[in-house]
């Protein structure tokens, strides 16, 4: 999501903004950001998430989950909009076997095709029918939601945002039932044709599923804007194209949110690293501090660096 904010309550959420990785410092070393350097001198830190090295939740979706007051995010139930069940998604992954263990690619590195989610919808209504309570609807960005008045009570199962692009190992589910569910699908998905037919097209194969985004809410979904237009290059290891998409918000989102506060109208932005987020809101300036930032901005850089 790239266009300018048109929403009036004006409060943006940034994923994949930075982090202490020494790619990401390099990068960052080299980026200039003016926008977010003159919005980052005039406001003020006023909350903070972090994540702990093995939880279950990247910053931004603790972020969310603070938006909502609650205590941990709930991703499927605010997609489902059905607070009378509680809601799970499932996303078809590549797993793939190496000497130091298993990885999982990004989910969009399958470049899935209609012909495929027609093939792949067989698995879900396998394993969870609707002659067993289960509801299901897709997922908007992939995949689909699994919704039960009972059966997902009191699971817990790391963010997809956690496990995409890396080891597996660390966020393998504790709950025998999530892990049944993932070995069946995983003999779903290989009795299916599709592999066979993405094979001669250079295709990596699906070959499991991740359930994440376990929970019930009753809240609204969150008032916030969220660009993810840094995920993916972020998740891919791309980081020219992570900078170029960075000076892309800087030109065509933040000098809205600017401009808001300038208005005197509600804005917040919050930045979410590996480790923390962390959300800015407007300060007042004294004539002595708006004569300074007159003459210089200060860089962005140490605040990316920081989550």
């Amino acid at each position: 999501m790239t266009d300018p904010l048109k929403d009036s309550r004006m409060h943006l959420l940034i994923p994949h903004a930075g982090g202490p990785d020494p790619s990401c410092l390099h990068a960052l070393s080299h980026l200039q950001l003016p926008q977010l350097g003159q919005l980052l001198a005039r406001w003020t830190a006023t909350e903070a998430w972090q994540a702990e090295e093995d939880g279950l939740y990247p910053p931004a979706e603790l972020a969310l989950a603070a938006a909502c007051g609650q205590a941990e995010p709930t991703l499927a139930a605010w997609a489902a909009q059905q607070a009378a069940l509680a809601w799970a998604r499932v996303t078809p992954v590549h797993l793939a076997v190496g000497s130091d263990g298993v990885d999982m690619a990004p989910p969009h590195a399958l470049e899935l095709q209609d012909a495929d989610w027609q093939d792949l919808a067989t698995v879900p209504a396998q394993l969870w029918p609707a002659d067993e309570g289960w509801t299901r609807q897709p997922h908007p960005e992939g995949g689909w939601l699994i919704g039960h008045a009972t059966a997902l009570d009191g699971l817990r199962a790391a963010s997809l945002d956690r496990v995409a692009g890396g080891p597996i190992e660390p966020w393998l589910p504790h709950a025998r039932v999530l892990k049944r569910w993932q070995n069946e699908a995983q003999m779903l998905l290989h009795a299916l044709p599709l592999n066979a037919r993405r094979e001669p097209e250079g295709k990596l194969p699906i070959n499991s599923v991740w359930i994440s985004d376990i929970g019930r809410s009753d809240s609204a979904t969150p008032a916030l804007r969220i660009n993810s237009s840094l995920s993916r290059p972020w998740q891919e290891g791309d980081l020219a194209a992570w900078c170029e998409a960075w000076r892309r918000i800087d030109a065509d989102t933040l000098p809205a949110l600017l401009a808001a506060s300038a208005r005197g109208e509600s804005a917040s932005l919050t930045l979410a690293g590996p480790r923390w987020a962390r959300r800015f809101e407007p300060r007042p300036l004294d004539l002595l501090q708006r004569l300074r930032l007159s003459f210089s901005t200060p860089p962005a850089t140490p605040v990316l660096e920081s989550l």
